[in-house]
């Protein structure tokens, strides 16, 4: 166990109850709430790609969070855990410094009506909780998986830093990679991550979900 944890943690208690009686009820809040609009999506738009994303990131989400138990045990307290949520300013802050779109998930019909307005409202949060908690947990089990494999066993940022790469390469499985096109998503995306790898480490999955959530939000 890395040095700073909040408590060794024994094999016995990385039951899949951690998540319930765990101390970290803010990654509960969103795995629950990226759960819950997970099947309500997949129904809903079977048959479009919408669905197939949907599902994707609901295998993730459980897959990856299944292998974050230790962390989600040895999580810092709320209290602790929302003053490094604030490191949300960073990310959000170099997307206006590289001129990439802010809100434009948020983008609807003029015409829509206050119900429609509402629902789109929770798709769009139910959205990227569903993506907060499923790159969230493959962060920290890429970290997880490194130090099993042995692989820069004895530096938790080199494990870090490799884990966060994995994670940017991702974002390039539905989009071409060109470099130079996406040099400044490429740059936000690096620093953001580390930011989050960052509030992982230090505070827990769940205010790294937290993050995560808040800069989605404002993308």
């Amino acid at each position: 166990m890395e040095a700073g944890a909040a408590a060794d943690v024994r094999p016995d208690d990385l039951s899949t109850d951690v998540i319930s009686r765990g101390r970290d009820k803010l990654f509960t809040l969103f795995f629950a709430a990226a759960m819950v609009y997970g099947l309500w999506s997949g129904l809903a738009s079977a048959g479009y790609l919408l669905a197939f994303n949907t599902n994707t990131l609901m295998v993730t989400a459980i897959a990856f969070t299944i292998s974050s138990l230790s962390w989600i045990k040895r999580a810092r307290p709320l209290e602790d855990q929302v003053v490094y949520i604030a490191l949300c300013v960073i990310p959000i802050g170099l997307r206006t410094f590289f001129q990439l779109p802010i809100f434009s998930s948020w983008e609807a019909s003029a015409d829509a009506t206050w119900q429609q307005q509402i629902g789109f409202t929770l798709q769009v949060a139910g959205l990227w909780s569903l993506v907060a908690v499923a790159e969230e947990a493959f962060r920290a089990a890429m970290i997880s998986y490194l130090e099993g494999l042995g692989i820069f066993e004895k530096s938790l940022w080199l494990r870090a830093l490799a884990a966060n790469i994995l994670w940017l390469a991702f974002h390039f499985v539905q989009r071409p990679f060109d470099p130079w096109a996406y040099r400044w998503y490429i740059a936000w995306l690096f620093i953001s991550g580390l930011v989050m790898t960052f509030v992982l480490i230090k505070a827990g999955l769940g205010a790294a979900v937290a993050v995560h959530w808040l800069v989605n939000i404002s993308s």
